[in-house]
């Protein structure tokens, strides 16, 4: 449905927006909920940029 560099870019986009959202949450809240947002990020833009997902 849409291509490696139209996937990247949104990536790009998201992450930079919430790393600006995140520096406002670390001021404010909870730094454990920051961690946990960013690595639940990770594992969606590891998975949507992995070159094949094998099945189990």
């Amino acid at each position: 449905m849409f291509t490696t560099n139209e996937i990247g870019a949104q990536l790009m986009h998201i992450e930079r927006s919430q790393n600006e959202r995140n520096v406002d949450v670390l001021e404010e809240d909870d730094p454990a909920a920051v961690a946990e947002c960013v690595q639940q990020f990770m594992l969606v833009k590891e998975l949507l940029t992995a070159p094949m997902l094998g099945t189990s």
